[in-house]
């Protein structure tokens, strides 16, 4: 194996024990000095393993010094053009878990830190006072599935979620159309169901505004494994998310990929400042740079339509990583 494949999984061993004996459940991890931060900012959060971090920091640092190895060998990027405000999307809203806020406006005080005018509202109701109170987003695409949702809000099905959206959307211009969280991340394949669900989603969805639009969120690991063409006519985009860290260092075949399984379908690319599914922990800030680089030329060439970052519960938890984020979208 290489050493990047030896450090990941070393990585991945670490991460599991500490899971374990330290009884912490995925996302809910975070780096020292979270309690303090989160008494200034936003007090209601419930506390998140800061010792998880810290006993993973040897294994940690090991595997980040075989990223920065790997990419040191990638040519650069073409330098594209800068990701705007328009091009960027937050993906947020409360919820009780991973670290989440349970603030009725989390999504919006996140585009403010990112400077971001879009948004994808999840987690929350989608009812006329949420939607209402996003109604200043430039766009705004909603939760329609129960996938996800924190617990209790969505008393609906998932057609009637969607068909009152379509209805709001009369009423808010802002918005731009639904988005189905982990939409087949369930199942090892696309099911007769998922596309039953699917094709009745988008019915309902475009019901009284025909120009709405349904996203579905898959991750890099699904693609080439499962079947998406019987879905493909329902749907109008995906959210791509890299669920393992060092999938990033192939970013440019990872789209070139999902676009050969969803053609003529926007993409959204995401990107995570907590890598869920290698260590559980902050993503390494060199990757993410690496993917703003990305980013850039991917949507120079219109390869991708926008990029989404999961930030509203990830600020706190890891503000290196928010910051070198920021930074990076800010110099342009």
């Amino acid at each position: 194996m290489s050493d990047l494949q030896n450090a990941r999984a070393r990585l991945f061993e670490r991460s599991c024990k500490l899971h374990k004996t330290l009884r912490v459940e995925l996302g809910e991890t975070a780096s020292p000095g979270y309690r303090e931060r989160c008494a200034l900012e936003d007090p209601e959060r419930k506390p998140l393993s800061e010792e998880y971090w810290k006993q993973l920091f040897p294994e940690y640092a090991a595997f980040a010094e075989a990223v920065r190895q790997e990419l040191a060998a990638k040519p650069a990027f073409d330098r594209g053009r800068p990701v705007t405000s328009d091009d960027l999307w937050l993906w947020g809203g409360p919820t009780p878990e991973w670290g989440g806020s349970l603030l009725p406006d989390t999504l919006l005080r996140t585009a403010k830190y990112f400077n971001a005018v879009n948004g994808v509202y999840v987690y929350g109701p989608t009812s006329r006072e949420m939607i209402s109170r996003h109604g200043g987003m430039k766009k705004l695409l909603a939760m329609v599935t129960t996938t996800c949702r924190a617990p209790g809000q969505q008393p609906e099905s998932d057609v009637e979620c969607a068909e009152k959206l379509s209805r709001l959307s009369l009423e808010f211009p802002c918005v731009a159309g639904g988005m189905m969280d982990d939409m087949t991340a369930a199942s090892d394949a696309v099911t007769p169901e998922k596309i039953r669900q699917v094709s009745s989603v988008s019915a309902a969805l475009k019901k009284h505004n025909p120009a709405l639009e349904l996203f579905g969120v898959v991750y890099r690991h699904e693609l080439g494994k499962k079947d998406y063409s019987g879905i493909l006519p329902y749907i109008d985009g995906v959210n791509l998310w890299h669920w393992y860290q060092e999938e990033l260092l192939d970013l440019e075949e990872n789209v070139s990929l999902c676009r050969t399984i969803f053609p003529g379908k926007k993409i959204l690319m995401g990107l995570f400042l907590h890598d869920y599914g290698t260590s559980d922990a902050g993503t390494l800030p060199e990757l993410l740079l690496y993917q703003l680089q990305g980013a850039r030329s991917l949507l120079a060439r219109g390869e991708i339509s926008g990029l989404v970052i999961l930030g509203d519960r990830e600020i706190l938890k890891w503000p290196e990583q928010a910051a070198a984020v920021k930074g990076f979208l800010e110099a342009r």
